[in-house]
């Protein structure tokens, strides 16, 4: 593709928008304007452009991709859902540290798809988060890893296992260490519930983010910004795709970790 063909697709949000409106089928004029909804006298001048560069055809009061704009957009829409997702955010993403991410998995990161970020709380300085707690609460199934430790993590993960959420949970060295020795009743508590399973990351010199969730029905991701601190920032989502994504950063993570044994006394009611 030629750097002028490249710059006529990226850089105009109404060329865009109309090449990907074409990618779903064939259009009328009405239709494309309902859609997109801007005025006509804007959009012709871009349709232009486009049918200049063979991009597009005109035949019959309907426009529609040529084989050309076709292949070009096939190839060209995983390219900007993968720029919107860092242009949404610029600067929340240029101050992370982003290698804790495998790379298999940044290749996917437009499945975040439409995500916002989660800041931190400020009338709830000392507590975790109410949008964190409210939307881990309404989860039946949650998978999470944690770096970062908070004294309110025990009582809750205690709470929402005994409500009957399954739970499985890896802990860094660090994390574990805070919970075996200033919360041993809560930790025993915890994973003596039949639903719930223990993980301890095992891998040293692995790269982590501070947090992930994935639950039946959210995906939040926290990451360390390129001083080393968690500010308390994060990525959330609800879109399935980005559930999925999360989950399969868990299980990466999970398999550097051995899972901790415990005797489980309680049920999930108990």
């Amino acid at each position: 593709m030629n750097p002028n063909l490249l710059d006529l697709v990226l850089f105009s949000e109404k060329r865009k928008a109309f090449l990907l409106l074409l990618k779903e089928g064939p259009k009328n004029s009405q239709e494309i304007l309902d859609r997109l909804q801007v005025p006509r006298t804007a959009l012709l001048p871009q349709i232009k452009k486009l049918k200049e560069q063979s991009l597009v055809v005109h035949e019959e009061g309907v426009y529609r991709l040529s084989l050309i704009g076709e292949i070009i957009m096939e190839k060209m829409e995983p390219l900007l859902d993968t720029l919107e997702i860092f242009e949404k955010s610029e600067n929340f993403w240029a101050d992370r540290k982003l290698t804790p991410v495998p790379s298999h998995l940044m290749k996917r990161i437009s499945e975040l798809g439409d995500y916002h970020l989660m800041e931190p709380d400020l009338s709830h300085t000392f507590d975790l988060n109410p949008e964190f707690v409210n939307h881990v609460s309404n989860s039946e199934h949650i998978f999470m890893f944690l770096s970062y430790f908070h004294p309110q993590f025990p009582a809750f993960f205690l709470d929402l296992a005994r409500k009957g959420a399954e739970i499985s949970l890896i802990l860094s060295d660090s994390v574990y260490l805070r919970f075996t020795e200033d919360f041993k009743q809560e930790k025993e508590n915890l994973f003596r519930i039949e639903n719930t399973c223990l993980f301890i990351l095992d891998k040293k010199q692995a790269d982590i983010p501070a947090v992930v969730v994935s639950s039946d029905k959210i995906m939040l991701l926290g990451l360390f910004n390129e001083s080393g601190r968690f500010d308390r920032q994060y990525v959330i989502s609800f879109e399935p795709e980005a559930i999925e994504w999360g989950k399969d950063l868990f299980e990466y993570f999970r398999d550097m970790s051995r899972e901790v044994k415990l005797e489980k006394k309680e049920t999930n009611g108990g």
